[in-house]
C-alpha cells in the first residue's frame, strides 16, 4: 500500500507539536494505521510484616508500558479486516528482562460477528481484569527490581487471563448480549503460594494433545444516567499426556454505574489438577464500590479473598500453618484524570493472612499515566 506523504508528514509534524496525541496514518487505497501506547510509572512502599523489611521501588503498576500498532482495511465484500501489534517495555530496573510482546492477532467481521486469530488476552478471565480498580494501579506483588509489573488483584480475587494463542469468535450484538467462544494453547495452572498468593490458572504452556476451550456470556446496558454489565465465562483444559492436569474453572460478575456511583463485584472458583497433587481447589471474590467526583476522579475501594477449598491438607496456602485457609486483600485507590493523556493514581493496599504473616504486606503507592 502506498501511503500518502503530505498527510504523513502533517501527522508527523503534529506529533511532534503534540507528543501526547496518537498517531494515524491513512492510505491511497484506505488502509490505516494508527499508532498509540501509554507509560506508567509508580513510587511504591511496601511493609513486609512477616520478615519486618521495608522496600521502596520505582516502578511498573500491574500493567507494562504498551506501543500499539493497529492496521485496519476498508470493508470490502462485508468483512472489515485488521490486525493489531503491541510491544510492552518495562520501566522497571531490570527492565531488559521485561520487554515483552503481549499481542499480534489479526480480526475478521462481519454480519457473523468476529473472528480473532492470534495472541490477545484470554477470554476466561478477561472482565476479572479488565473491571478491578487496579487495572491502573499496583494493587500488590511489588518489588521492582525483577523487571515484571505487580499483580494488582491477579490470585487475590481472580484468575490471570493472561495472553493466550488462540482462536476467538465473539457474536455481534443481540439487545445487549454477546456470546463468545475461544480455543486456545493449553496452560498449566497452578495454586503456587510458596513465594506469592497468587491462585491463578498461568500461562506456561504444557504438551498436550487437546486444546484449551474457553467460553463466555455477556450482557451490557445503559439507561438514563448509568449503565450496567453483567458476565458468566469458563475455561477447561485436558491434558492428556500428562497425569493430574486438568483444569475447570468458572467465574461471574458484573458492573453498576449510576449518578458518579461505581460498583463491581466478581466470583470465581478453579478446580486444577497441574500441579500434581491429589485435587487442588480455590475460589476468589471481589467486592468494589466508589464514586467519580466530576466525571475525572473515582475513589474506589475494594476487598478480594483467595479462599484454599482442596481437601488435601498438604495445599499450604498459608505456609506451614494448615488451620489458615484463606488470604485477604484490601485496597482504597485515588485515580485522577488530569486530561484523556494524564491519569494520576495513589493507592494503598493491605494483604493479610489471619494465622500466619508469612505473606502481610502493608502497600502506599504513588503515580500515573501518560497515554499517547
Amino acid at each position: 500500500m502506498t501511503f500518502n506523504k503530505k498527510l504523513l508528514a502533517g501527522l508527523v509534524a503534529l506529533a511532534a507539536a503534540s507528543s501526547a496525541q496518537a498517531v494515524t496514518v491513512a492510505a491511497n487505497d484506505g488502509w490505516t494505521l494508527g499508532v498509540s501506547g501509554s507509560v506508567n510509572q509508580f513510587l511504591t512502599f511496601t511493609d513486609n510484616e512477616a520478615t519486618d523489611v521495608d522496600e521502596t521501588n520505582l516502578q511498573n503498576g500491574l500493567l507494562p508500558a504498551f506501543i500499539n500498532f493497529d492496521f485496519t482495511a476498508p470493508t470490502m465484500n462485508g468483512l472489515d479486516i485488521a490486525a493489531h501489534i503491541s510491544f510492552s517495555p518495562s520501566t522497571n530496573q531490570n527492565s531488559y528482562e521485561g520487554f515483552e510482546q503481549r499481542e499480534v492477532y489479526f480480526t475478521v467481521a462481519g454480519s457473523f460477528g468476529q473472528v480473532l486469530a492470534g495472541k490477545a488476552l484470554g477470554l476466561y478471565g478477561a472482565k476479572n481484569i479488565l473491571t478491578d480498580q487496579t487495572l491502573f494501579g499496583v494493587g500488590y506483588g511489588t518489588g521492582g527490581a525483577d523487571g515484571t509489573t505487580t499483580l494488582g488483584g491477579i490470585g487475590l480475587g481472580y484468575d490471570y487471563a493472561s495472553w493466550r494463542s488462540q482462536v476467538k469468535w465473539t457474536s455481534n450484538d443481540m439487545n445487549g448480549f454477546k456470546i463468545a467462544v475461544a480455543i486456545a494453547d493449553p496452560s498449566v495452572g497452578a495454586l503456587s503460594l510458596n513465594t506469592k498468593p497468587t491462585g491463578s490458572i498461568t500461562s506456561g504452556g504444557t504438551s498436550s494433545e487437546d486444546l484449551r476451550y474457553e467460553a463466555e456470556l455477556s450482557y451490557a446496558g445503559a439507561f438514563d444516567g448509568g449503565s450496567y454489565s453483567a458476565w458468566l465465562s469458563g475455561m477447561t483444559q485436558d491434558a492428556d499426556n500428562a497425569d493430574n492436569n486438568d483444569t475447570d474453572a468458572v467465574s461471574v460478575g458484573g458492573t453498576l454505574a449510576v449518578a458518579g456511583f461505581e460498583a463491581m463485584a466478581q466470583y470465581s472458583e478453579a478446580d486444577d489438577k497441574a500441579t500434581g497433587l491429589v485435587d487442588t481447589e480455590w475460589s476468589q471474590y471481589i467486592v468494589q464500590a466508589g464514586y467519580r467526583f466530576g466525571g475525572t476522579t473515582l475513589v474506589s475501594a475494594q476487598y478480594a479473598e483467595l479462599t484454599d477449598d482442596s481437601d488435601d491438607a498438604n495445599l499450604i496456602l498459608n505456609y506451614g500453618n494448615t488451620s489458615d485457609d484463606s488470604i485477604d486483600k484490601f485496597t482504597v485507590g485515588v485515580y485522577h484524570d488530569v486530561n484523556a493523556n494524564l491519569k494520576l493514581v495513589a493507592e494503598y493496599t493491605k494483604v493479610e493472612d489471619d494465622d500466619a504473616s508469612a505473606y502481610e504486606q502493608d502497600i502506599i503507592s504513588l503515580g500515573g499515566f501518560v497515554f499517547f
